[in-house]
C-alpha cells in the first residue's frame, strides 16, 4: 500500500473559503478473485454493510437512491459525548472497472477515485485515490489514517477471497437482479471506501 501527501493537518487550500486543509491519498490492494467479481463486491452497496467491521468501528447506512449506475447513501458515525456525524454519499459506477464517490459532511468533504486493474486470470489489483478537504479541525495522523485502512481493507479482501474460492468457477457468480443492480447472491459484505472519521 502507497500513501501519499502530507503528515499532520495538511497543506492549506487556496481559492475555497469553506475548506481549512486538504489531503491526497493514495492505496493499493490485491486481491485473489477475478475483475468482474471484485467489481460486483466492491460496489454492491447495503444497510448492513457495518457488519463486517462493527469491531473496528461503528456505523450505520440507509440508502436514499438506487439506480443503474448510481447509489446514494446516508452514513452515520457516531461520535464523542453522543454526537454524531451524518455523511451523505453520492457512488457513480462505470462498469466494469471503475467508480467513484463523494462524500459530503460538516467536518470535511472527500473523492475517492476507484480503478481495478487485471493482474491475472484470478487476481486483481484495486487502486484507490482519495482528495479529502477539511472544513474544522484536523485530518487524523497519516499513520492512524493507514493503520485503520488497512486492517479494514485486509478484512475486506479476506472476505472477497474466501466468497469467490467458494463459487462455482473462478469468473461470474450467479447473481441477482436487485434495484436495477446486478449482484451476487446473498453473501457479501460491504463495498465501503475506507473507515469513517469520529466527528
Amino acid at each position: 500500500m502507497r500513501l501519499s501527501g502530507r503528515s499532520g493537518p495538511g497543506h492549506a487550500v487556496r481559492g475555497d473559503a469553506r475548506y481549512r486543509t486538504r489531503r491526497s491519498l493514495q492505496f493499493r490492494k490485491r486481491v485473489r478473485a477475478s475483475l468482474p467479481f471484485v467489481f460486483r463486491w466492491c460496489t454492491d452497496y447495503r444497510e448492513d454493510d457495518d457488519r463486517l467491521t462493527d469491531d473496528l468501528y461503528h456505523y450505520s447506512t440507509r440508502i436514499l437512491l438506487r439506480e443503474a449506475d448510481r447509489v446514494v447513501r446516508e452514513v452515520v458515525v457516531p461520535g464523542k459525548d453522543r454526537n454524531r456525524c451524518t455523511e451523505v454519499e453520492i457512488i457513480s459506477l462505470s462498469p466494469p472497472d471503475r467508480w467513484t464517490l463523494r462524500k459530503f459532511s460538516v467536518t470535511d468533504d472527500k473523492i475517492g477515485r476507484y480503478r481495478l486493474v487485471p493482474v491475472g486470470p484470478r487476481l486483481t489489483r484495486i487502486e484507490m485515490r482519495f482528495e479529502e478537504r477539511w472544513k474544522v479541525g484536523r485530518p487524523p495522523s497519516r499513520e492512524r489514517y493507514r493503520a485503520l485502512f488497512n486492517r479494514v481493507w485486509d478484512r475486506y479482501v479476506t472476505r472477497m477471497e474466501q466468497e469467490f474460492r467458494g463459487r462455482d468457477g473462478p469468473g461470474r457468480a450467479p447473481c441477482t437482479e436487485t434495484g436495477g443492480l446486478t449482484r451476487p447472491d446473498a453473501r457479501r459484505r460491504p463495498g465501503r471506501y475506507g473507515p469513517p472519521r469520529p466527528c
